[in-house]
């Protein structure tokens, strides 16, 4: 009889809607433990697959040895982390403090837009699209980014120690692993699969990663050769925006843009600055992205844009920032289970799974 009701599909189907149901509340409920807990481990990947990447290193016949690959990966992304907290502290509070300055501006400007559309289409009264973008408020917008960025960046020590725990655990992986499947074959095949889902897992972050990071870098030299304010600022947003797929990019060089309109008063400087920071977008996700990436990011478009809804209703900006790193870490994961792999077929762009 029991086997009966748990090969019943409408069974199946109402015990997964219903795990899926508490899967979506723990991660709302649990989102001060969770959250940090997500960032370590993607952030443990990205260690891991620096540290191999310096292992394979080779000076004459040395190779550097795994703990110093280790060692080496983990002082390179404490420094950067270290680097974004700082930039984050000194940029952030100016950057509110001057949004009501350029709030004032955007409405005299779009005053000004207004009225002279109103004069060229012979209108008596001034063209009420003022009124409406006046309700555009830069420093609440802002603000969105900036708690964003503040509640990774106050989490900063409690992720560092799950990072650490995390690679001090993978000592004792082998042990138990072991222990857990005693026959050699099964503990072998089991082994096998881990293995190349961690592979996976690490290419995608240190690809990703890299290119994000050399967006912002681009992206910061530009900014800072035209002289917009803030430049470090925007090229954080560019490297945090450029993991949203289809509407990271143009939001990260929009905000910049809008920055040099006001601060220049110059519709040729924004669209020089606009143009720009574009160049260099095209560039990276045409030519140097896809010579990297391969097939690295496999995932559907609609998958992407369900899971930015679905991850920025439980954690916000931040869910909306790791949603396709997670989505990614999942499909590869079930690709690697007979009884998952039509699911991450599904999830893929072209149906093809490696």
């Amino acid at each position: 009889m029991t086997a009966n009701v748990t090969n019943n599909p409408l069974y199946s189907a109402v015990a997964t809607l219903g795990l899926i149901t508490l899967t979506v509340y723990l991660l709302v409920v649990g989102e001060q433990i969770l959250l940090p807990l997500v960032l370590a481990i993607l952030v443990s990947y990205l260690i891991t697959a620096l540290g191999h990447r310096i292992e394979r290193l080779r000076i004459g016949k040395w190779r550097p040895p795994s703990w110093l690959g280790l060692s080496g990966a983990v002082l390179a992304v404490v420094l950067v982390v270290g680097l974004i907290v700082q930039l984050v502290a000194n940029n952030i509070s100016q950057v509110v403090e001057g949004a009501p300055r350029y709030q004032v501006q955007l409405q005299e400007l779009l005053a000004n837009v207004t009225d002279l559309a109103a004069k060229y289409l012979n209108q008596d009264r001034p063209i009420t699209l003022t009124a409406v973008l006046e309700e555009i408020n830069i420093r609440d917008v802002l603000e969105q980014f900036v708690l964003a960025f503040q509640s990774i960046a106050a989490n900063t020590f409690q992720v560092l120690a799950y990072v650490t725990f995390l690679l001090l655990e993978r000592r004792m992986f082998d042990r138990k692993l072991s222990l857990l499947f005693p026959h050699p074959g099964r503990e072998q095949t089991i082994r096998a699969t881990l293995k190349h889902i961690g592979t996976k897992i690490e290419t995608y972050m240190l690809i990703k990663t890299g290119i994000s990071l050399l967006n912002g870098v681009l992206s910061y030299i530009v900014l800072t050769l035209f002289n917009v304010d803030f430049a470090g600022f925007w090229a954080l947003l560019v490297f945090v925006l450029n993991f949203i797929p289809y509407i990271g990019s143009p939001i990260a060089m929009l905000f910049p843009t809008l920055l040099a309109l006001l601060q220049f008063g110059s519709i040729v400087m924004a669209a020089f600055v606009l143009g720009s920071l574009w160049a260099i977008q095209a560039f990276v996700e045409n030519f140097i992205e896809p010579r990297i990436t391969g097939r690295t990011l496999n995932l559907s478009p609609i998958v992407m844009i369900v899971a930015l809804s679905v991850w920025g209703a439980i954690w916000g900006i931040t869910g909306m920032i790791l949603s396709v790193p997670l989505m990614v870490m999942i499909m590869i994961t079930l690709s690697q289970f007979p009884k998952t792999r039509p699911i991450a077929i599904v999830m893929s762009e072209r149906g093809e799974i490696v």
